[in-house]
């Protein structure tokens, strides 16, 4: 997995800017701190690991069951369950959060991304109902993703799975700063999935 998501880097590597010239005024402009990266074991599914940027740690886990706790806190800024991602802001939640999240044009490169593109939306977590080997299960949840499924003529997903790279995306946190964010990882040497791995970088440091 580790060299699909490589190659597809080096496909992209020369793509043009997600990102505006501006000055960097601390709220997303032209000066990005230091890359960072993470690993965060996401591989049980229906339990979301929590992660702060700002700490550059997983803070807590829980399942849906813990929804209105999570929920309550903006002590997080991204949640991990499998493939799924929460962000910490909608409707749902009661914490107050500013969290949402900008999805990049695909041929858009991590390292080029230096700011907030002119009129970036920022979608939140919204409550999805789908239907799995497991069911039918609501969730709240972000309709970004941390890999993308290949999808035949129909748009439906081809079975067995075939894992593709997500594209890079810009979060807002909880407590409104930004960082670009850019997953390297689904699968693990073992083949195990939910074992994501992601590069980040704070925007306007």
């Amino acid at each position: 997995m580790k060299k699909i998501f490589a190659l597809a880097c080096a496909v992209i590597g020369f793509a043009t800017s997600c990102s505006k010239d501006d000055n960097g005024d601390g709220n997303g402009g032209n000066v990005v701190g230091e890359t960072k990266q993470a690993s965060v074991d996401a591989s049980v599914s229906g339990t979301w690991q929590y992660f702060s940027f700002a700490e550059g740690k997983i803070v807590g886990s829980g399942t849906d069951a813990d929804n209105a706790e999570w929920f309550a806190k903006t002590t997080w800024d991204m949640a991990i369950s499998r493939y799924n991602l929460r962000f910490n802001g909608g409707s749902t939640y009661t914490s107050g959060g500013q969290g949402g999240v900008y999805t990049c044009d695909e041929n858009v490169a991590f390292s080029s991304i230096t700011s907030i593109p002119d009129g970036a939306v920022f979608a939140t977590d919204e409550t999805i109902t789908s239907e799995g080997m497991g069911g039918t299960t609501t969730t709240v949840k972000s309709k970004a993703e941390v890999i993308k499924f290949k999808t035949d003529s129909e748009g439906n997903k081809v079975m067995p799975p075939v894992y593709l790279k997500a594209p890079c995306y810009i979060v807002r946190t909880a407590n409104g700063s930004y960082y670009k964010v850019e997953f390297t990882q689904y699968k693990d040497a073992n083949n195990k999935s939910g074992m994501v791995e992601f590069n980040y970088a704070k925007l306007g440091e």
